[in-house]
């Protein structure tokens, strides 16, 4: 399963199993694919330049849980995937910020790290 995929089924089982927080997620535009050419080009150009940096975590839960603002998580698809210093960077700067953030390796990694992270999340609705 691809690394999309994996994204896909832990957003999906966030908001099935926290609805009143569905608004409260967002993907990395760093991650997307384009295509090639000229117009994927100036499409990432685009995104970078309103704020999108290279090493940004995949995912982010903005649900403020415990002592933590909101959960960044770098999911990659199986062990073999390649982290790169500037997502290993980006992780450990959002935790000097008071922000939860971890590398999780395949969904059920992920889906683990985020029940546990909500069991502490504040009630909203």
């Amino acid at each position: 399963m691809s690394e999309f995929h994996h994204q896909k089924d832990l957003v999906g089982r966030f908001r099935a199993h926290y609805p009143q927080y569905e608004k409260c997620t967002r993907q990395s535009l760093t991650g997307m694919n384009f295509g090639g050419g000229a117009k994927a080009a100036r499409m990432m150009n685009q995104i970078k330049a309103t704020g999108t940096v290279i090493g940004e975590s995949d995912l982010f839960f903005a649900v403020p849980a415990g002592e933590f603002h909101g959960l960044f998580i770098e999911l990659k698809a199986d062990k073999g995937t390649k982290v790169t210093a500037d997502q290993i960077e980006y992780l450990e700067f959002m935790d000097g910020l008071g922000y939860a953030a971890f590398l999780c390796i395949g969904v059920e990694s992920a889906w683990e790290t985020l029940v546990a992270y909500m069991a502490t999340a504040k009630r909203i609705l």
